[in-house]
């Protein structure tokens, strides 16, 4: 049996039980509500927990857990900022608490809000090793988004590397670290220094693709053995040569700079693209785990 079919035989079962039974209305109201987040229906799990917090006291609410399933509803949309606030009104108390801070933390990590999103990791209990576990390697994933590679080799020392939802993961974490390492200790006056020396390898050297190191080469070599030539022919006030010498002077320079600019540019794509897989990573075990 699907599992879409599982949830839908399950949610008729519940209703029809509820009926002959005389179970409450919160019961039928708590069913249905996990009908609409297990079809995965968070448009209107999200209308239908705002019609029950209208109908039912702060207690009540609490019964259903409606802050924690708000929560998950919004954060499934990608609307971080909201899903943030209902999971951080999730009480201590819950049996939904621990989850509630994991998926608060990784909403602000993905908001940037690190402080917030470590704030949210280590109100965890970690007196249960998963819990334990699972709020290092989180709180390592945030040590990674803030480069902070200190702090990202002392907890990474912490993780269990048996621990079988996490390998994967950790193991990208050490990969992430590397590439990191690798990025910063680029420079782009050392890139300017080597396409000055050679025209196009600091684009290469900056991360670009090899053909357009060549193609570099190539334009400034052309332009220059053309404006050498002029200048050996014909002179140094010789049409030729000043057109010439002109253009592979411009070349030259914008080549000196482009590929000082270039890594500040291939620096910051990878930034964005490197975050994504980190955040990825963060989000994978929590899904796994906790649905």
């Amino acid at each position: 049996m699907s599992d879409k079919l599982y949830i839908r035989f399950c949610f008729c079962l519940g209703l029809l039980l509820c009926s002959k039974s005389g179970i409450s209305q919160i019961t039928k109201d708590s069913l249905f509500l996990q009908h609409l987040i297990g079809k995965e229906q968070y448009h209107d799990a999200i209308t239908f927990t705002n019609q029950l917090e209208r109908k039912y006291p702060i207690s009540t609410q609490a019964q259903l857990q409606l802050a924690y399933q708000k929560g998950f509803a919004f954060y499934s949309l990608k609307q971080l900022d909201s899903a943030s606030v209902y999971f951080a009104k999730v009480s201590s108390e819950s049996p939904f608490f621990s989850k509630s801070q994991f998926w608060a933390g990784l909403s602000d990590s993905y908001l940037r809000d690190f402080t917030k999103a470590e704030k949210y990791f280590k109100a965890i209990d970690s007196k249960d090793s998963l819990n334990r576990s699972l709020q290092t390697f989180e709180l390592a994933g945030l040590a990674l988004l803030q480069r902070n590679q200190q702090r990202f080799d002392s907890l990474y020392k912490h993780l269990d590397p048996n621990l079988y939802a996490l390998q994967k993961q950790q193991a990208n974490y050490l990969l992430y670290r590397d590439d990191i390492l690798k990025q910063q200790k680029k420079s782009g006056f050392k890139a300017g220094l080597l396409s000055a020396i050679i025209p196009g390898a600091g684009k290469i050297y900056a991360g670009g693709q090899l053909g357009q190191g060549i193609s570099a080469f190539l334009q400034n070599t052309i332009l220059g053995l053309q404006a050498y030539e002029g200048l050996r022919k014909d002179g140094v006030s010789s049409p030729r040569f000043i057109i010439y010498g002109s253009l592979f002077s411009l070349f030259y320079i914008g080549n000196i700079w482009g590929s000082a600019l270039s890594v500040k540019i291939k620096r910051q794509e990878f930034n964005e693209k490197i975050d994504e897989q980190i955040l990825f990573d963060m989000h994978i075990p929590l899904r796994t785990l906790f649905n």
